[in-house]
């Protein structure tokens, strides 16, 4: 993806379908496949992005023409998702509501055709705008997404058909939030805020709900995708695609800070702030930890520990670049005091990107706080001599398998659960790519560039120079196996008879 593209917004709708009175109302959501690409893992409401041939479904009432296609996507999604007909215009036979979802999932007719073939028409005053939710700025993609409010018609009963999905229920808001707090479900900003007005009754609901946005931001903007997990996007200047280094606070009394961002003042003083209101919260800064010595990771180390008076930890090559004040080994513990939940994290050893990389792990939640070795989203990490070394970080990944990990913090892209196929997926990409350098190689000694072109043609010509460090960390894991030979500035392949001598 170019950062053009993840950087344009993609219009999408949610519903928010709702049963029940007080106090037993009741919502349906779901919980995202760990297969998908975005946020797999996740719990969420039904919905997704735009189609083209919403344009075309029959809807009664709508305003303009965004509003029209919003509402579209939002009925057909709950149909897709659920399988309920929400915001009918008339009474409806629901018959064969089975068989007309299934041909819709099958691809063997479009919406607005099915609904014309049912004699469906919508009212859009039938849904009830419940808030714009914006992704943030990290995110590998970025929705710009509307939510409406809905209650399921009489005779109608929600259900998920597994693929996209894997889990679709009814739920109480406060049992919902009670098993968040626990360190159950993970989902984003919009879905906790959601839960906390429909949590709050039904009185002013949609109103609470629209202004979900304006009161996740106060006083300072907070996304907590876990109870005591909060991920705080900062601007700095990674490699691209990405643009932002999450720093995390985690804990509930007391937090560890990891990786606390550039050094550009602006940005520190937003994290600041961040820490100073979670005060009120009960939650107070104890140590700082670093994944790694990138700049991007570092450059806010020391006024953090100058404004709160904190210890700052990492593995002592990364000592080497920052001065610390608690050098950290794989399998040592950093205790933190505890609420709920024991808030306890174990540091794990995960050289390959550079030499002291650190993962922390969580193991209540189950979450990894994963720095630059796993990049959320479908992306890579560039391995780049001589500080990262590719053999390393493939037996850093394989390890890493044998965690009872579910949901990974990257420190750049989104978060995501699906943990063990997201770490296979990266082992079998790293496995491919040094298939394919292997086949740029032979008897003919080549320059870097020549081989990236071969090694990478699938990869955009812009990347090709960052590219070209990860094919050098290929070619010194190759010649270290004795597969590959360097003979000045180019690389072949070595003959039978010179491997083992």
């Amino acid at each position: 993806m170019s950062p053009a593209d993840k950087h344009r917004f993609r219009e999408a709708a949610i519903v928010v379908l709702v049963r029940g009175h007080d106090p037993d109302l009741e919502t349906f959501w779901v919980r995202r496949s760990e297969a998908v690409s975005f946020m797999p893992g996740f719990h969420a409401f039904p919905g997704g992005k735009v189609n083209p041939e919403d344009l075309e479904l029959p809807l009664e009432g709508a305003a303009d023409e965004r509003e029209r296609v919003l509402r579209a996507c939002a009925i057909r999604e709950a149909f897709e998702e659920a399988g309920v007909l929400v915001a009918l215009a008339a009474p409806a036979e629901f018959g064969p509501l089975g068989e007309a979802r299934r041909r819709l999932l099958a691809g063997e007719v479009q919406f607005p055709a099915l609904a014309r073939e049912h004699g469906w028409t919508f009212r859009a005053d039938a849904l009830v705008f419940a808030g714009r939710w914006k992704t943030p700025p990290f995110s590998t993609v970025r929705f710009d997404t509307t939510y409406y409010l809905a209650r399921v018609p009489e005779g109608q009963e929600p259900s998920i058909r597994l693929g996209e999905l894997d889990q679709g229920e009814w739920v109480r808001p406060l049992a919902a939030l009670h098993s968040w707090r626990q360190g159950g479900p993970t989902f984003a900003a919009p879905i906790l805020w959601s839960l906390i007005a429909l949590a709050e009754g039904e009185r002013s609901l949609a109103e609470r709900l629209a202004t979900g946005p304006e009161r996740s931001a106060r006083p300072v903007r907070r996304i907590e995708l876990k109870w005591g997990v909060i991920l705080h996007p900062m601007k700095t200047h990674p490699l691209p695609p990405a643009t932002h280094t999450a720093a995390y606070l985690v804990g509930e009394h007391e937090m560890a800070l990891i990786d606390p961002g550039g050094d550009e003042p602006q940005e520190i003083e937003k994290l600041v702030h961040l820490i100073e209101s979670l005060r009120e919260d009960g939650r107070r800064l104890k140590i700082v930890l670093l994944t790694h010595h990138h700049v991007d990771h570092t450059g806010g180390v020391e006024a953090i520990r100058e404004r709160f008076k904190v210890p700052v930890a990492a593995h002592v090559e990364t000592g080497r670049y920052v001065r610390l004040d608690l050098a950290l080994a794989d399998g040592d513990w950093i205790p933190l005091v505890p609420g709920i939940g024991d808030w306890t994290l174990r540091v794990i050893y995960t050289p390959g990107h550079t030499r002291g990389h650190l993962c922390f792990f969580h193991e209540r939640t189950r979450s990894l706080f994963t720095g630059d070795h796993i990049p959320g989203g479908r992306g890579t990490v560039i391995i780049d001599p001589s500080e990262g070394d590719m053999g390393q970080y493939i037996g850093s990944l394989e390890r890493l398998l044998a965690e009872p990990v579910e949901t990974l913090f990257p420190a750049h892209g989104s978060p995501q659960g699906g943990a063990a196929r997201r770490i296979r997926w990266l082992i079998e990409h790293r496995i491919m790519r040094e298939g394919r350098v292997l086949d740029a190689l032979d008897a003919t000694p080549r320059s870097l560039a020549a081989l990236v072109a071969r090694a990478y043609a699938d990869t955009p010509h812009e990347m090709w120079a960052y590219a070209e460090r990860s094919l050098l960390a290929h070619l010194f894991k190759l010649e270290a196996e004795g597969i590959a030979r360097c003979e000045g500035e180019s690389w072949r392949r070595r003959a039978d008879d010179e491997i083992g001598g």
